[in-house]
């Protein structure tokens, strides 16, 4: 079950016989909830593409693309932070630089801000499918929120290997998949004890800023590419 496939079809199928296994008075009372729409229907996400291609389009002499499906400890914001300071060593200033990551399958928690990690992901970490808890960092500590998020204590005011002084310093943009956000909603809508539309609501409102939800990550890293961005793709 460690396809992008199975991730997808787990949550769908749970989605499915969710009310099969509900008493009454639990179904009207969930009935409240956000409902989850499936991926790939015309409800599921409600995308701007003039505003995608305008964000895309904006003036720059380097387009870079990177992708990542995994956390792997923070690879992909390292490949970030590596590329832009080579190109401040060639003296190129990062305002010509565009930046973009697209983050799919379970790579998208690189994309969670601290409140989701600290209340969602790490608490429940022992409990994830085995394929999920493979992807995150091995002993994340309570409280210690993204493990990418922050940059190091005594790093210097120029340092880009985290998400925050790469947003502070650069033109970086994140490109979010909306079905693993499905995935990740059903899947571990019954460990937190919350709807998997609730769930969703949550973790589109915890993502990290310049955060755009795309349709499906795999679409996003043809589609930036098809916009004149050059691809690394950090993990298989």
């Amino acid at each position: 079950m460690s396809t992008r496939k199975g991730f997808i079809a787990v949550g769908t199928a749970l989605a499915a016989l969710a009310p099969l296994f509900e008493a009454p008075l639990a179904a009207s009372a969930a009935s409240a909830a956000p409902v989850l729409p499936s991926p790939g229907t015309s409800s599921s996400l409600t995308f701007d593409l003039a505003a995608f291609d305008a964000m895309l389009g904006a003036p720059a002499t380097h387009r870079n693309l990177f992708a990542s499906k995994l956390v792997s400890d923070g690879d992909v914001i390292d490949a970030i932070g590596n590329t832009m300071s080579a190109y401040r060593l060639v003296g190129i200033s990062f305002p010509t630089i565009f930046p973009v990551a697209v983050l799919y399958h379970v790579g998208i928690a690189l994309a969670f801000d601290d409140a989701i990690w600290n209340e969602i992901l790490i608490p429940a970490i022992a409990r994830l499918p085995i394929w999920i808890r493979s992807a995150l960092p091995a002993a994340p500590k309570p409280g210690s929120g993204n493990p990418a998020r922050h940059p190091a204590p005594g790093a210097s005011a120029d340092d880009l290997s985290s998400i925050d002084a790469l947003l502070a310093q650069t033109r970086l943009q994140f490109c979010v998949c909306n079905n693993a956000l499905y995935g990740f909603s059903t899947n571990l809508a019954g460990i937190v004890d919350e709807s998997p539309g609730t769930l969703y609501d949550r973790l589109i409102k915890g993502l990290v800023p310049r955060a755009t939800v795309v349709p499906a990550g795999v679409w996003a890293v043809h589609a930036v590419q098809e916009r004149g961005f050059t691809l690394l793709q950090t993990s298989l």
